[in-house]
């Protein structure tokens, strides 16, 4: 008697305290990351150079790029760069930093997006014999930077517009 006395107090204590057997759901899986973006450039259209309405410049050059954004990701725009070499040898660099390229509403490269960006470069070289033309990003993700060159010969033509030229975020100051 004394044995079932015990035996019913013992399931009575774990009924009370809710010692059955207990399930729980596991957690929710957590959100997938944000993709990495995949950035490519290529050229759009002709070169179209001009006179420079900067006096501290001979040339100004139209430069229209096609950016895409292939990985579903974003990037931020950070600069891009021009570099005129001769015989292998750098003779000249002319670059937009990343405050121009925001001021021209140009600093977000957004996720599944393939856009034309107009970018002028200004120069004094004209004994060059190779243009290397670079683009540089970050992954608005992580940080990791992204260099992507953009291929000469993916641009039609070079033309001539004895207009000269300047954009509304690179004008002269006054």
């Amino acid at each position: 008697m004394k044995k079932q006395m015990t035996g019913l107090l013992i399931v009575s204590v774990l009924t009370a305290c809710g010692g059955g057997v207990t399930t729980s759901s596991p957690p929710p899986p957590p959100p997938p990351p944000p993709p990495s973006a995949s950035v490519t450039a290529t050229g759009e259209g002709n070169l179209i150079l001009h006179p420079s309405i900067n006096p501290a410049f001979v040339v100004a050059m139209d430069t229209p790029i096609r950016i895409s954004e292939t990985g579903g990701g974003s990037a931020n725009w950070n600069y891009a760069r021009m570099s005129l070499l001769r015989n292998g040898a750098e003779i000249e660099r002319a670059e937009v930093g990343a405050a121009a390229l925001q001021g021209a509403g140009f600093g977000r490269i957004g996720a599944r997006s393939s856009q034309v960006y107009n970018v002028l470069f200004r120069f004094n070289s004209t004994e060059f014999d190779q243009v290397d033309i670079t683009l540089g990003f970050d992954d608005a993700r992580d940080g990791r930077a992204i260099v992507v060159a953009v291929p000469l010969g993916t641009f039609n033509n070079v033309d001539i517009d004895f207009t000269a030229k300047s954009l509304q975020w690179s004008k002269l100051p006054r």
